[in-house]
């Protein structure tokens, strides 16, 4: 049959040999209960891999509760009471899923895509048409305002002409005014002047009230327009030609920090929160509660875990659920928006911790330990497992500890390694990106609580002694860019860090019965 040249019908799947339909009922005659299928329904032998930790060991076991593929010797010791799950039928179920996921791509994703380049190409075709009307229409208003501008200035002018005559022939009425008024003048002076040696007393005296007369009358000067020239106001102009902006999201920047508000809460420390819209948020209770608060600090559900404090170990879904991780049960638990606990995830024997609910997917990530091994493990939204993150898989070096873990909007996974003292950051793959230690100014660092926000900044507070208790800002590289609170600003030993949807920064501390809310960006239009 391994030498049978005639068309393969069948496939055994017990030894992944093609069949024709004559060798068919030969190879189930000598191989009692061996797995004939339809060729095309063939399931894919799974290539060699060996164990990590057993290297002359093949991988060749798939544990159920723990979906993880393991060789026999890693079962033996790890997973004695789990459900053991044939390895090559996973194998087969996630290559048809796979196989499944690409035919979808190439029917439906690349298609839409393709037509998504139609569309962007008419779209920016629009746009030209759009931005032509705009040059027309502020063409337009300019001739507008030049009509109105030049019907300003004609029906000035031609006021202007009216008044010009009328002051003109003010001036020349005037004018003969004063002429006549001289010719007066020269009389009397005349008559005077011929009369002074004869004139008589009487004739003197009314003389005399003539010339003082004459000398009292004053014409009048001619009135010219007054022209006051107007401020040239740009703003008003603009105001009236019309606006020009683009309709886009407000944008924000770094500002100076503003402490928004203090919520005085009922428990005694909080190691972790998560938000909750509107106006709520989950803590972690120092040692073994998870609580619901609102912004007045009132209690409005709480959780008994006996998880005995564990950092970063609860986390808010986009549909506003809360996951949170039981390190004793190697459980994550789901709660629903009325308070229904169910279990989501089971972890076999790797213990679980930080957890993060991705806003951009509805990933979750896991971080995860079994003895000095760490790892972070990617679920779907359902607990169904995608991806293990070793660094020694990376770098040749681990995770000292996962204690606070995050996602940024890159895909960028970030951890707090806080025996390690540094932030970890890894891409979405799983490719090591880089590391950060701590600033210059600040001789001890331990990382604690860790998140991103809206620009793809890091913020990471260093939950160190008081002299070293900060938040520190990184830009999405690593780049450390400043001390959003130092010192003298941060509140004593912060552990919880978060950011609620209008991009404010919470901060809460292993001792305090306070819960600290800053602003730190500011929005600024395009």
């Amino acid at each position: 049959m391994e030498s049978c040249r005639n068309f393969s019908e069948f496939y055994c799947n017990t030894c992944h040999l093609r069949i024709c339909d004559q060798c068919n009922q030969h190879h189930l005659e000598q191989n009692n209960g061996h797995e004939i299928v339809l060729y095309h329904e063939r399931r894919r032998k799974i290539p060699a891999e060996k164990c990590r930790i057993h290297p002359t060991k093949d991988i060749n076991v798939y544990c159920d509760e723990c979906q993880d593929s393991v060789c026999s010797i890693c079962f033996a010791w790890g997973h004695r009471d789990h459900n053991k799950v044939d390895l090559e039928a996973i194998y087969n179920i996630i290559l048809t899923q796979c196989q499944s996921e690409i035919s979808k791509i190439w029917k439906t994703v690349i298609p839409e895509a393709k037509n998504n380049v139609q569309s962007i190409g008419e779209k920016r075709e629009n746009v030209k048409k759009e931005i032509a009307k705009f040059r027309v229409s502020m063409k337009e208003r300019a001739d507008e305002l030049k009509e109105a501008v030049e019907s300003i200035l004609t029906d000035n002018l031609k006021k202007l002409d009216e008044i010009e005559n009328y002051v003109l022939n003010e001036i020349a009425e005037q004018q003969k005014e004063t002429e006549d008024y001289i010719k007066y003048l020269e009389k009397i002076i005349s008559e005077y002047e011929s009369k002074i040696s004869s004139i008589k007393h009487t004739k003197l005296m009314k003389f005399q009230l003539e010339i003082l007369l004459a000398s009292l009358k004053m014409h009048k000067k001619p009135k010219l327009p007054i022209f006051t020239l107007a401020t040239l106001n740009k703003e008003e102009i603009s105001k009236q030609f019309g606006e020009i902006k683009l309709d886009s999201p407000k944008r924000l920047k770094i500002s100076c920090v503003i402490k928004v508000s203090e919520i005085a809460i009922q428990e005694h420390g909080t190691s972790h929160l998560s938000p909750l819209a509107p106006n709520k948020f989950w803590a972690s209770e120092r040692w073994e509660n998870l609580i619901q608060y609102d912004m007045e600090g009132n209690i409005l559900h709480k959780i008994s875990t006996s998880m005995n404090y564990i950092p970063g170990n609860h986390t808010v879904t986009k549909e506003g659920e809360l996951l949170y991780t039981v390190y004793n049960k190697n459980t994550v638990y789901r709660v629903t928006s009325d308070n229904t606990i169910s279990k989501l995830i089971k972890t076999g024997s790797w213990t679980p911790g930080a957890i993060y609910s991705s806003p951009i997917n509805g990933h979750i990530l896991v971080g995860m330990k079994r003895n000095s091994d760490q790892k972070i493990t990617r679920y779907n939204r359902e607990g169904r497992k995608l991806q293990d993150i070793q660094r020694d898989d990376i770098d040749k070096s681990s995770y000292q500890s996962i204690r606070y873990l995050t996602e940024n909007i890159n895909g960028n996974i970030c951890v707090s390694d806080s025996y390690a003292g540094e932030v970890v950051v890894v891409t979405a793959s799983g490719q090591y990106h880089f590391s950060y230690s701590g600033h210059q100014s600040q001789s001890e660092f331990f990382p604690c609580g860790i998140c991103t926000d809206v620009l793809g900044h890091i913020v990471v507070c260093n939950g160190s002694t008081t002299n070293y208790s900060s938040v520190h800002l990184l830009d999405i590289n690593g780049q450390f860019l400043s001390l959003l609170l130092t010192p003298e600003q941060c509140p004593p030993h912060p552990r919880a860090l978060c950011i609620d949807d209008k991009h404010n920064l919470w901060i809460g501390g292993s001792n305090e019965f306070t819960v600290f809310v800053y602003k730190y960006l500011q929005n600024t239009k395009p």
